[in-house]
């Protein structure tokens, strides 16, 4: 594994750990689960924040059945402060 995949692998661990304090779970089956359609979400999302998660899901990098549910559970576990 090169330099840049080590960094991505590790970027996409740290995104998945957040959600996780959150209740969601990436590719899950739960309609708050978020379904990652693009890789580069993790690194973006960790660098933009909330603005990053938001303009991703336009730019349809993610889909999740119920957006609702999901971002109601990441703004009430905090995630944005961490």
């Amino acid at each position: 594994m090169g330099e840049w995949e080590a960094i991505m692998s590790k970027c996409e661990q740290m995104f998945e750990d957040l959600l996780a304090d959150a209740g969601v779970v990436i590719n899950g089956k739960q309609p708050q689960d978020i379904q990652v359609r693009d890789k580069r979400l993790f690194t973006y999302v960790l660098r933009e924040k909330n603005v990053g998660l938001g303009e991703a899901y336009m730019d349809g990098w993610w889909h999740c059945p119920q957006p609702d549910e999901f971002f109601a559970r990441v703004l009430k576990s905090g995630l944005e402060e961490r």
